[in-house]
């Protein structure tokens, strides 16, 4: 080996010592955050990819499972079938043809607007479970008998 090979040599080995004994003795520990910092964001990324990937996946697993089809969409279909048949309720409120003492779960007339308003939305009724009573229950929860005449006394 010649000399100028040798001190070559030498001074590759000894550059990064000075530099490294430097840093460790004035943070009295070597700064790792160059190296560490990438492969955080590495592991990021990745998890952020499988989550991306295998979260719907398992969502859909889920409601095949337990058999549910729940969507906002197939909520709001049958809320505005039951706000249309609650108007309907109110119009014949407002027209002499029902009182406010008739708005009633057992009212055959807001029975058979609850028979409608599945009849209007089918997929998303039956999505939900959707029965005449519970949709009876939920416009005569919609009608604003307040507009319409005092509600009789209680006895």
């Amino acid at each position: 080996m010649t000399r100028a090979a040798a001190s070559s040599l030498a001074i590759v080995m000894l550059l990064p010592a000075p530099a490294l004994a430097q840093a460790a003795a004035s943070a009295g520990r070597i700064d790792l955050t160059p190296i560490v910092q990438p492969i955080l964001a590495v592991i990021g990324t990745v998890i952020a990819s499988l989550l991306a990937i295998y979260v719907p996946r398992a969502i859909a697993v889920l409601q095949a499972r337990a058999k549910i089809q729940l969507t906002d969409q197939q909520r709001a279909t049958v809320l505005g079938a039951v706000r249309t048949a609650a108007g309907m309720i109110e119009t014949r409120l407002d027209q002499g043809a029902m009182r406010v003492s008739h708005v009633d779960v057992a009212n055959p007339a807001i029975r058979a607007e609850a028979a409608a308003a599945i009849n209007a939305v089918p997929l998303a009724a039956a999505a939900l479970n959707m029965t005449v009573d519970g949709v009876a229950r939920m416009i005569v929860g919609a009608i604003d008998t307040g507009a319409h005449g005092a509600a009789p006394a209680a006895d």
